[in-house]
């Protein structure tokens, strides 16, 4: 099967927040593969992840905005926005 992502990515093993602006929550997850253009996360046990967010990943001391691409209730793909 041919990749069809537009950039190279990595795997990681980084510890991360999600932030929902809206309602000033924090979402703790782990950055398992992470290129220019996205990131895929996992979280434990369910969690209501916002279509929109910031991740941020303090070890790496790196935070962006992203949008939720896709889930499958434990690993959640996201593309950067900003």
């Amino acid at each position: 099967m041919p990749e069809r992502r537009s950039d190279e990515r990595f795997a990681t093993v980084l510890e991360g927040w999600i932030g929902d602006p809206e309602r000033k929550t924090r979402i703790e997850c782990s950055v398992l593969d992470l290129s220019l253009s996205g990131v895929r996360l996992v979280i434990p046990g369910s969690a209501d992840v916002p279509l929109e967010f910031e991740l941020q990943i303090p070890d790496a001391r790196a935070a962006a905005m992203a949008r939720l691409i896709w889930t499958d209730g434990i690993h959640y793909g996201a593309q950067f926005t900003g």
